[in-house]
């Protein structure tokens, strides 16, 4: 470990370098700094003022047990020192930055923290937060601060803020490249044995989108600050605002990359190669490929990619590096992120999304701020609802690291997370203040990493290590027994999220206006129980004990709640059953859980034979989710342009109309896409692509031509536009700040920023 103290302002700065060992009691640590600092640079003695501070242990919460880490170790300890000299921790891998009450996930005063970030996403110049903190600097800090330092306070978005943004930033994304197309050749095999040609030519159109979605790191990102980790290989990424590497997002991805064969197998283990490096440098893949990220993880699915790479390519040459390194994101994972829960006698240690962050998130930092800090709350019905009481500062830090945990589940947002729900039905109050993530033990995140448990424990066969094997099947099997003790409930046949505040498991949510009876029969007038796919997710990762997922008959029990939404919703399975307004909530239909409930269907075993009628209807309603997965995009895809050799463009659209693969879906048609959240609905869509391609390959000739009825051509696309849109289109203001891929940029729309 290395300490830096370095002076805040002025051109004299002395710097230093101390052991570990040299600061781990209060005396050593004042004495080691004087005695070190003013041996590079005596003449700082009275400006750095060792001899006044208040030296103390180092803080237990930057070790790798308490924090979140990210690029470079840079922690503020500037309570140590004068309010002119600030210190930064580096430990190798780890970095969070801390000026007092300053939580941020990285030290850039222009991308994590600080008054230029503020100011400037509080003016709002683009439709998205994001967009900002995802243009790199064409300038140094130095000159952009003495720019900043020069305009008009508070900013405003006008033509001064613009001239600024432009003259110092080059457009969102710029710090990336797109892969010559000539060098992705695909090799679908598994399109040979589709009949239906509609069906075939679709998939087949899907597939054609990846090389759309391929980069690399560009050169020349190292003289100016820009917010992207560099990559060392090339990767997929989703599409839309989500023009950076992403987490859980890879896994689905990895599903359709190595079914399209050809030259993404390869894209495939170097995106499993790319996660591999952050876990090498950070000790944890963070949420995404940017810095602002670097406080927080996604739900670690990287052994499962490892698992799904060597599955599918008999290679096991990439175990020799995994292994070591899947155990080394595990120890985050359950050192950062684990709680313990007393129920009967017994304790019980399981995991929850924890980020540490006093600080609205980068990427949505206006949203986040309005959240904590707004007087008003403004209701989709025009109301202004006058706030019943303003958050002090710690208050706010809270509702901030709950904010963060919430994005770090992936989940952002859900009723699973709120704990005042009544606030998003009655939409008159800021559901998200409410937000309970770091008191929650969730189903999802605790049933992966028994299936990372499960699946070292076979990596660790394979290569010969039986005693290790042994270990790693323990641990599961512990994880699997607590999970069951405190998340399994007998009466409902059902897994529920637990809650450490009221040491209970949440199961009842406000009943809404289109609560069904499987939702409200063993619960009180005015309330319904909880539905939500991440209580599926044992049945996927194989953490629900033996007596559950190798009967099939439990698992239809377990399953009757998906067969009902799937009778009564057209559009598929919802994320839940609630409607609040937030996007992993009820109406929105998401591509990962169809992918996970599918997969908890089909992995269920023939245990009484393939015509025990109980196993009959898990394999049928497997099926029947595939349909309905095939039905929705397909549909959609076509209501915005897609068309195939028999089925023709419909009326009202246009050559520029190429068909849209969304993020997420509508319960309520098989021609609607998602909405709600904090950004519009994008576009690409990384995996709901490969959850395609995988359901193509998976059901075969069992899936019929999509039916889609009467319908008539969508106008997803409101704003003006000249171009096709596809894989990367954003808000047609952000999308003319943002670097153009793929058939934008071929097509000649604008390439310069306004």
């Amino acid at each position: 470990m290395h300490l830096y103290v370095t002076r805040k302002y002025g051109r004299n700065n002395c710097c230093c370098q101390l052991h570990w060992n040299d600061i781990r009691s209060s005396s050593p640590t004042r004495l080691a700094l004087r005695r070190k600092a003013l041996e590079l640079h005596p003449e700082n003695d009275d400006a750095i003022g060792l001899e006044r501070a208040k030296a103390r242990e180092h803080p237990k919460n930057l070790s790798p047990s308490r924090i979140s880490p990210p690029l470079q170790m840079t922690t503020s300890l500037h309570t140590i020192f004068p309010s002119f000299v600030y210190v930064v921790w580096i430990l190798p891998g780890w970095a969070l930055y801390e000026n007092g009450s300053v939580i941020a996930p990285c030290d850039s005063p222009i991308y994590c923290h600080g008054e230029i970030l503020k100011e400037i996403e509080l003016a709002r110049p683009f439709a998205d937060s994001k967009t900002f903190v995802d243009m790199p600097a064409i300038r140094s800090l130095e000159d952009i601060q003495a720019a900043f330092n020069n305009l008009t306070k508070p900013l405003r978005n006008n033509t001064e803020l613009n001239d600024f943004l432009r003259a110092n930033f080059a457009p969102a994304g710029g710090e990336l490249k797109e892969v010559p197309k000539d060098q992705l050749q695909t090799d679908p095999k598994f399109l040979d044995k589709i009949n239906d040609t509609v069906i075939k030519e679709f998939t087949t159109k899907v597939i054609d989108i990846w090389p759309d979605l391929t980069r690399t790191t560009a050169g020349g990102n190292d003289s100016f600050p820009n917010s992207l980790i560099p990559l060392n290989r090339t990767f997929v990424v989703a599409g839309g605002r989500f023009r950076e590497s992403y987490y859980w997002d890879s896994f689905f991805i990895l599903e359709g990359l190595l079914r399209t064969g050809g030259s993404f197998v390869e894209v495939s283990k170097n995106m499993i190669e790319n996660f591999l490096d952050f876990v090498e440098r950070f000790g944890f893949v963070p949420n995404g490929g940017r810095i602002y990220y670097l406080n927080r993880s996604q739900p670690p699915l990287l052994a499962q990619m490892v698992r799904l790479y060597v599955e599918y390519t008999n290679d096991r040459s990439i175990l020799d590096r995994a292994i070591p390194l899947l155990i080394k994101e595990h120890d985050f994972w359950t050192t950062n992120r684990t709680l313990e829960v007393s129920k009967n006698g017994m304790t019980y240690r399981l995991n929850h999304y924890n980020v540490t962050n006093t600080q609205p998130r980068p990427e949505s930092y206006r949203e986040d701020y309005v959240t904590a800090s707004n007087s008003s709350y403004y209701a989709t019905s025009g109301i202004i609802y006058p706030e019943v009481q303003a958050l002090d500062e710690s208050q706010k830090a809270v509702v901030y690291a709950n904010l963060a945990s919430g994005a770090e589940s992936g989940w952002d947002y859900t009723s699973r997370w709120i704990a005042h729900p009544q606030d998003a039905l009655r939409d008159n109050y800021f559901p998200l203040r409410s937000l309970n993530v770091l008191s929650t033990v969730p189903v999802e995140l605790n049933s992966i990493l028994y299936g990372n448990e499960m699946a070292i424990a076979a990596f660790l066969n394979a290569t010969d290590n039986s005693t290790g094997a042994t270990e790693w099947t323990a641990r599961a099997a512990n994880r699997s027994r607590a999970m069951y003790d405190l998340m399994w409930n007998s009466t409902l046949h059902s897994y529920f999220d637990y809650n450490i505040t009221s040491d209970a498991q949440n199961i009842y949510i406000p009943r809404d206006d289109d609560a069904d009876v499987v939702d409200t029969t063993t619960a009180d007038q005015d309330e319904q129980v909880i539905f939500s796919v991440a209580q599926y997710y044992p049945f996927w990762t194989g953490a629900a004990p033996a007596h559950l997922k190798s009967n099939p008959y439990a698992v239809r029990l377990a399953y009757e709640r998906v067969a009902k939404y799937l009778d009564i919703k057209a559009g598929g399975v919802p994320a839940t059953n609630f409607k609040t307004g937030q996007q992993w909530d009820q109406p929105n239909v998401w591509p990962p859980l169809m992918h996970i409930l599918m997969e908890g269907l089909r992995k269920t075993p023939a245990t009484f034979g393939e015509s025990d009628p109980s196993y009959r209807d898990v394999q049928s309603l497997a099926l029947r989710l595939g349909q309905r997965y095939l039905d929705s995009t397909f549909c959609t895809w076509y209501a915005t342009g897609g068309s195939t050799n028999e089925t023709p463009q419909l009326q009202g659209l246009t050559v520029q109309d190429v068909g849209v693969m969304f993020e997420k879906y509508g319960d309520n048609a098989t021609n609607v896409a998602g909405g709600g959240g904090e950004y519009e609905v994008v576009e690409g869509f990384g995996w709901t692509n490969g959850v395609l391609i995988w359901t193509v390959d998976v059901f075969g000739n069992d899936l019929l031509r999509p039916n889609c009825g009467n319908i008539t051509a969508a106008n997803v696309h409101p704003a003006k536009r000249s171009t096709p849109p596809h894989a990367v289109e954003l808000d047609f203001y952000d999308a003319a700040w943002t670097k153009k891929f793929g058939r934008r940029a071929a097509l000649g729309e604008a390439k310069e920023m306004p």
